[in-house]
């Protein structure tokens, strides 16, 4: 099996795991408030990357030089990536908060094309998250509709926030995993991006919540640190390292899609005819973004096409 087989096959099991995460969180979240969740998910998740980074990369160091970015990204990816999301999610609806953040891979593929320049605008790139992002739009709006205006408009440019985060947040770490293993990467910028959420941690609340928990939400803080942490954030950037940053972030368009498969299969929730249509754009989507292209370059002029 190829290299790129093998990143898409890792790629796809980071979707199971953070369309899993929703369930997951729920649980957790009966005895921990969503901060406080995030805090333990990290901290536990830290701790996994740090023992990993002694066993198996004792003899590897990142330059000071590159120390910066990776405090930056630690920042941008993990701590203030969840505080401005919890933040968001109480000042708009779930429906709003799922369709704005699948406009993250948009903003990705502009800013890895046209602002960094990093990789080459492709028509595949286009229509793919164009048709996986109207996937989105049917299954979530679909049945419900979004909500617009000035009730949800805060929470609103909060996740849009988010989802511009996100999208720089896969693009600036490319130039990090060409450089070192993708694994130091995404330890590092865990382990700083936690060391940023410490002074949350050392609070009367968070303590005393920690404190009463239960075997349950331990059990379910050490799942999200493990598959959603821990494999998840390194097999992404591996995805960026291997595949390019694009072609990556098309795979955030699976996430909700494991997320309400297990709703409905396992949780009982309701589904209809948009779902199953918005299911079939997202991966036709997903695969069409996946596949080479035709490059664009010089005001919209196509050229030779651009292989996997």
């Amino acid at each position: 099996m190829s290299q790129s087989a093998k990143t898409y096959l890792g790629l796809l099991a980071v979707a199971f795991f953070w369309g899993t995460s929703f369930s997951v969180s729920k649980i957790g979240l009966r005895q921990l408030l969503p901060m406080h969740l995030a805090i333990l998910r990290f901290s536990l998740a830290s701790i996994i990357f740090y023992v990993m980074l002694i066993m198996f990369y004792r003899n590897n160091s990142i330059e000071k030089k590159d120390r910066p970015l990776l405090w930056f990204l630690g920042v941008l990816g993990v701590s203030s990536y969840f505080y401005i999301q919890y933040t968001g999610l109480k000042l708009t609806t779930t429906v709003n908060t799922a369709i704005i953040i699948a406009i993250s891979p948009i903003f990705t593929i502009i800013f890895s094309s046209l602002v960094f320049h990093q990789e080459s605008l492709t028509l595949n790139k286009i229509v793919g998250a164009i048709l996986a992002f109207s996937g989105i739009f049917l299954i979530f709006a679909g049945s419900t509709g979004m909500t617009l205006g000035k009730g949800t408009m805060a929470g609103d440019l909060l996740i849009l926030s988010n989802s511009v985060a996100w999208a720089l947040f896969t693009v600036l770490g490319k130039k990090l995993v060409e450089k070192y293993d993708p694994f130091m990467v995404m330890a590092y910028i865990n382990i700083y991006g936690t060391i940023t959420m410490l002074p949350l941690a050392f609070t009367p609340t968070f303590v005393n919540s920690v404190r009463t928990i239960g075997p349950i939400t331990w059990g379910a803080a050490l799942y999200l640190a493990v598959t959603c942490s821990v494999y998840g954030y390194f097999m992404w950037y591996r995805g960026v390292k291997v595949l390019g940053a694009s072609r990556t972030a098309v795979f955030n368009y699976i996430n909700p899609l494991f997320a309400v498969a297990i709703g409905i299969l396992f949780l009982k929730e309701p589904g209809n005819i948009y779902t199953l249509l918005g299911g079939a754009a997202v991966l036709a989507g997903v695969y069409t973004a996946s596949r080479s292209g035709e490059k664009f370059r010089h005001k919209g002029e196509l050229v030779s096409s651009d292989r996997l």
